[in-house]
């Protein structure tokens, strides 16, 4: 399931996930959360996101394209190691504004704090 705790200022938003951004419910939470705010400047603070599969991926990528087409801007911060590793395998770091921070993402999966227990 996904938590979302939502701290908004004037312009920007935080919308704080926790649990897992998979296809289903948990991607439609989201985007339905992402989509009614009014704010210029969203940030989705991903840090206690444990699981991220292909529909969560795809669903980043649209919400970053839609802010772009809105004149806005989302951000993702404070990204956990899992959805760090996750986005750069199939490197959207860069399209997404992630910049991977050096040990988390590349170690390896016997190291990794995903195993492999990803989905995508």
């Amino acid at each position: 399931m996904l938590r979302i705790d939502i701290q908004a200022a004037r312009q920007s938003a935080t919308l704080r996930c926790a649990g897992r951004i998979v296809l289903g419910v948990e991607s439609e939470i989201l985007r339905c959360m992402v989509e009614t705010r009014n704010e210029s400047c969203l940030l989705l603070d991903l840090s206690k996101v444990d699981t991220i599969d292909a529909a969560g991926l795809g669903l980043l990528v649209e919400l970053y394209c839609r802010a772009l087409s809105r004149n806005g801007m989302l951000r993702i911060t404070k990204a956990s190691p899992c959805v760090r590793r996750t986005i750069a395998l199939v490197n959207l770091q860069s399209v997404l504004g992630i910049e991977a921070e050096q040990g988390d993402w590349r170690r390896s999966e016997a190291e990794s704090p995903c195993g492999r227990s990803m989905t995508a």
